[in-house]
Order: C-alpha cells, then sequence, then structure tokens
C-alpha cells in the first residue's frame, strides 16, 4: 500500500514539475508580443493644417475721405472683370458746371472776334477731340491690363481681342474729330486761334482732372471671380487702409499651409502632396507644391507659445471648385518619396547610451541587438543596420 502511494506521489510531483515547467521555461515565446521584421515602403513628409484660398485675389480698401453712396454686390456675389462694385459720394457735378459754363463764356467772347466762323462747332470739336483722348488713355491702360490676365491664364482670347478692337475704334474717332475741328478753323486768324486753343485747353484739363476724380470714386472689379468679404455698408465711410472689399478667383484655387520654418526649410516647389482629411471626406493625391514663401513669420500657438512659420502653396485641381474657401484641410508634402526597406514598429525601439537597440527572440529567448534607424512614419521605422527580414522584435512583456 505504501509502496502505491510512493508511486503516485513520485508521479504527481513528475506532471507538477512538467506543468510548471510548460508554463515559464518551455512556453517563453508566448510571454512577448512581437513583431515581425518586413520590407514595406516608407517615406519622410511633413504635415500641417492649410485653408482653402486663391492664387488670384483682389483687395480694395478705403480712404478716410468720401462716404459710401451705393455697394452693388453682396457676399457671395459672382462678378466680372470690369463690374462696378462700390460708389463713393463726391460733390464733382457742381465743380463740372463750373466749367461749363466758363466755356460757353469763352465761346461768347470770341465769337465776334471769329465772325463767320461757328465759335460753337469749333469748340464742341475740340471737346470731342479731349474726351476721345482720354478715353484712348483709359482704352489703352484697360488693354495693358487684359493682356496681362490673358499671359496669366485669367481671360479669353476673345476677351482681350474685344479690348484691342476697342482701343483701335476710339484712335480711328480720333483722326476723324481732328480733321472736322481742322476744317472748322480754317476761317479762324492764327494768333485768335493759338488764345483761343490755349485758354480752351486749361479748362479741358480742369474738366479731364474732374472726370478723373469721378472715376477714383468707384470701384471697378479687376477680375472675373466671387465676393468673399465685405467689411463696409452704404453710407459708411471706411478708414484709410481699412479692406473693405474682397474678390478671390475660384478657378485657381490653391490651399496655403503654414508649416513649421524647420519643415518648411525641407519643402521645395514641385514636391508631391496630398490631402487626406477624413472629417471633411476629402481624399485627394498627386498635388503639387507651388511655391515656398519667401518671407517667414510669428505666431502664437493655442498654448500661446510662439512659433515661427513660413506659408507654402499648394495647388489645387479644377474639381476643387466646391471647397469652401477658408475651409482647413489636413495637408500632408512628400519630401523624400518612398523605397523599399526594412520596417519595424517604433514600440519594439528603445536608447541607451544614445545607441539604439532592440530585442530579437531567437530560439524562443530575446535576445539584444543594436541597430541603427532612418527615416520614421507614424508608427514605423526604418532599420538600415542589424537586423534581417523575418526575424521576430520584441514589442512587449505580457502578464500571466
Amino acid at each position: 500500500m505504501k509502496k502505491k502511494l510512493v508511486i503516485a506521489f513520485v508521479v504527481f510531483t513528475a506532471v507538477a514539475v512538467a506543468i510548471f515547467y510548460f508554463l515559464t521555461v518551455g512556453n517563453v515565446g508566448r510571454r512577448y508580443n512581437t513583431a515581425q521584421v518586413e520590407k514595406g515602403e516608407l517615406g519622410r513628409s511633413v504635415q500641417d493644417s492649410g485653408r482653402v484660398s486663391s492664387r488670384n485675389i483682389r483687395k480694395y480698401y478705403g480712404n478716410s475721405a468720401n462716404k459710401v453712396e451705393s455697394l452693388k454686390v453682396q457676399l457671395g456675389d459672382q462678378v466680372r472683370s470690369g463690374q462696378l462694385l462700390i460708389e463713393f459720394e463726391d460733390n464733382l457735378d457742381l465743380e463740372i458746371k463750373k466749367v461749363e459754363k466758363q466755356i460757353e463764356a469763352l465761346e461768347a467772347t470770341y465769337s465776334d472776334a471769329t465772325s463767320g466762323t461757328n465759335i460753337e462747332s469749333i469748340n464742341s470739336a475740340k471737346i470731342e477731340i479731349a474726351r476721345i483722348n482720354g478715353n484712348i488713355e483709359l482704352a489703352t491702360k484697360n488693354r495693358d491690363r487684359i493682356q496681362e490676365l490673358y499671359n496669366n491664364g485669367a481671360v479669353s482670347l476673345v476677351e482681350l481681342e474685344q479690348a484691342q478692337n476697342n482701343l483701335a475704334q476710339l484712335q480711328s474717332s480720333l483722326g476723324v474729330a481732328q480733321n472736322n475741328y481742322n476744317q472748322l478753323i480754317k476761317g479762324v486768324s492764327g494768333s485768335t486761334r493759338k488764345r483761343y486753343e490755349a485758354e480752351i485747353d486749361v479748362l479741358l484739363l480742369t474738366l479731364e482732372s474732374l472726370e478723373k476724380s469721378r472715376d477714383d470714386s468707384k470701384i471697378y472689379s479687376d477680375i472675373n471671380g466671387i465676393v468673399t468679404e465685405v467689411n463696409t455698408f452704404a453710407g459708411d465711410v471706411p478708414s484709410a487702409g481699412l479692406m473693405i472689399l474682397e474678390i478671390q478667383d475660384p478657378s485657381d484655387k490653391v490651399v496655403l499651409v503654414d508649416f513649421m520654418v524647420e519643415d518648411a526649410l525641407l519643402i521645395e516647389p514641385g514636391m508631391r502632396a496630398l490631402i487626406i482629411d477624413e472629417k471633411v471626406g476629402v481624399d485627394m493625391d498627386n498635388l503639387e507644391v507651388g511655391r515656398v514663401y519667401p518671407k517667414a513669420f510669428i505666431t502664437m500657438s493655442e498654448l500661446g507659445v510662439q512659433e515661427n512659420r513660413q506659408t507654402v502653396e499648394i495647388g489645387l485641381p479644377q474639381n476643387a471648385g466646391n471647397l469652401s474657401y477658408g475651409l482647413e484641410l489636413r495637408t500632408r508634402v512628400i519630401v523624400d518619396e518612398s523605397e523599399e526597406t526594412l520596417l519595424i514598429p517604433k514600440a519594439a525601439v528603445y536608447v541607451r547610451n544614445g545607441n539604439n537597440y532592440v530585442q530579437v527572440l531567437e530560439d524562443g529567448k530575446p535576445i539584444e541587438k543594436e541597430i541603427v534607424t532612418g527615416l520614421e512614419d507614424g508608427n514605423r521605422i526604418e532599420v538600415t543596420e542589424g537586423l534581417a527580414e523575418g526575424e521576430e522584435v520584441v514589442l512587449n512583456y505580457m502578464e500571466d
């Protein structure tokens, strides 16, 4: 009986030892979370939040001198180049009437000296020449402006040709008016004509100056676009330097990203960029950096810390027209394109004495290895030396 008890005790002890060995030494590999060293693609990128804007923006400012008589547009309106936006009050009508009366008086003064000549017709012809010259000056400026916009792809060839034709018609009209004037003054003596022309020229210059002042009291759109900001109203006297109106061209949208300077220094025009923002449902790749603004600036973070930032402009495709101006989007610029390399989780790496190490399972036991790391991307890190594909690196110890 005792012999059976001894045998049973021995068997029980052997089983217990086997179970203990299995749960400790024999099963050591399962006491760790591990990850395989595997090949994958990894590149370096910088990211930050950007805002939707336009390359082609026009801003108009107040001068603190004139009251807004009428505001012709509202926020969100589509406008065309040359469209009247704002009209300011002026007192020019009275001044213009005074000059017109002086011209009438001049006509009466010289009517006797030029008997047999219709001084009123001469005067009208002279005024017509001055008017056409003024219109030619404005048409030339408009032609040059349209030419620049056409060179930048902002207007069509039809609009440029129309501006050129308008200028050509005015130049033709000037020739006709000048010929008519020359016919009218044939019967007037040279001295009388010179005196008359000098006096009438002074009045016409005054009239032209008043007309230009009237043009200055109106603001016209320089581009085709949409009104994105309005900071005035009828009856307002906008302060000098205050932006009262903003227009943006929706056909040339971009994303402006204010990167930290240390990130912006890595970015160059032509680099690939992408926008992946799940919050607003935007997913765009193969975008391109247009330019890096040359001037950095200081701003305050949400935590009240000064940050040195620099703006980077990224072009958007034509189908981005539905993105609202000012919309914030998470944007990434690829600084180094992806290459195939060995990757492990960053959690597997620890630092000692300035060197990087991991633990690798060999025959079920963790062995420490020194490694050399490279680029990082999210939770992964590149290993350039020290590991081989397929090895198991230890992530952490599992508490049983």
